[in-house]
């Protein structure tokens, strides 16, 4: 099959899904909405895609530029003649395709497009439910994103959950107790916190949480990844309340000396309010790293209390402290949650044994006998 794959900019995800299907017998090509923000993937695409350019220079995109992007959109789908597209996420990038009337098409939720973007205003709103009308099928990352798309009136048999998963090669609990020896800090409870930093993904509650368990237990560390639009009130917060010593800012990771963090830390942080099957939660669990994480329902699909890890109320900084400082009284249930996360990803986040849920849709698609058409 001809399979077009579009996608917003080029995330690491964006990579990992191009080089799964470079791998395939399929001929994939890649279609990049815009080239804007900051460089999130500086890997070279993988062999055998075959990049489309189609827009010329531009880099950024607004609500205006939809009815001229359609018109190059379709230009370049009439050239390549997929027999398939597979996009996302919903309403910047599936749009395109739902303009020009592509069928088969495959839209593709990354979580927060359903969960935040389609609750912005009545204009977000219309033209969710405008792609998902025009949508053959649907994949989404968890039961929380698809009982979104069900409320918003798409059809329970055609939607596919596909957690994106991690590869447990790279992100696996070996050598783990060496690992955090070598972190140095053998002591104190070392916290990592790998969500970029974003008002979704509640890096204020982990930040204030954090400060008021340390103030009840002065033995907690944070390694604080990635960056983000809250990058300057996030380093305002560390310096003033003097934690430079508490809190290191790391920036971000390649996958192999990420998972190297994972193993270092005694438990991984996700303070989100809003979310899919997080693959940084996944990652953690792969490499043994039991969890404390905000009680939203996508959360809970992976983590329950005393089992994987520990759970909070969303939102709510000093109950997470309460939670870390119960983690830091009873060191010896961090062994135990370990292997209770390692075990949830092997049965449930590994990205080879998901990724035949992709290539098994693929096909449930393209057999859906509605053809090649565009308006």
């Amino acid at each position: 099959m001809r399979i077009l794959y579009c996608s917003e900019n080029y995330s690491p995800h964006d990579h990992r899904f191009l080089t799964a299907l470079s791998r395939t017998a399929h001929e994939i090509f890649w279609l990049r909405l815009e080239r804007s923000g900051r460089i999130q993937e500086e890997r070279t695409l993988p062999e055998n895609i075959q990049k489309v350019d189609w827009r010329g220079k531009g880099n950024q995109t607004f609500w205006l530029n939809y009815p001229s992007l359609a018109q190059k959109f379709k230009h370049a789908v009439e050239k390549i003649q997929p027999h398939l597209m597979h996009a996302g996420p919903i309403q910047r990038v599936a749009l395109l395709p739902a303009l020009i009337g592509f069928h088969p098409l495959l839209s593709m939720s990354w979580g927060f497009d359903l969960l935040e973007d389609a609750n912005r205003n009545a204009l977000w709103r219309l033209i969710t439910r405008f792609v998902l009308h025009r949508s053959d099928w649907l994949t989404v990352d968890c039961h929380t994103v698809k009982n979104k798309a069900i409320s918003l009136g798409f059809s329970e048999e055609k939607i596919s959950i596909f957690p994106w998963g991690v590869n447990l090669k790279v992100f696996h609990p070996q050598k783990r107790s060496m690992q955090r020896k070598q972190a140095g800090y053998g002591r104190d409870v070392l916290i990592v916190h790998t969500r970029s930093w974003e008002p979704r993904y509640g890096v204020d509650v982990a930040l204030n949480g954090f400060l008021l368990a340390l103030q009840k237990m002065p033995i907690f560390r944070m390694y604080m990844l990635g960056s983000g639009s809250m990058e300057k009130p996030v380093r305002q917060f560390v310096k003033e309340k003097g934690l430079e010593e508490r809190i290191l800012l790391c920036g971000y990771r390649e996958n192999e000396s990420l998972a190297e963090v994972y193993r270092a830390a005694d438990v991984y942080l996700s303070a989100s309010h809003i979310d899919g099957s997080s693959v940084a939660l996944m990652e953690a669990m792969a490499c043994g790293c039991p969890a404390v994480v905000s009680d939203i329902p996508s959360n809970l699909e992976w983590v329950s209390e005393g089992q994987e890890g520990w759970v909070f109320k969303d939102g709510d900084a000093g109950r997470l402290a309460e939670q870390l400082v119960v983690i830091a009284k009873n060191p010896q249930d961090l062994i135990k949650r370990g292997e209770n996360a390692r075990r949830k990803a092997e049965k449930q986040a590994d990205w080879d044994q998901n990724f035949a849920i992709l290539m098994d849709t693929y096909e449930i698609v393209t057999n859906l006998k509605i053809g090649y058409h565009t308006n």
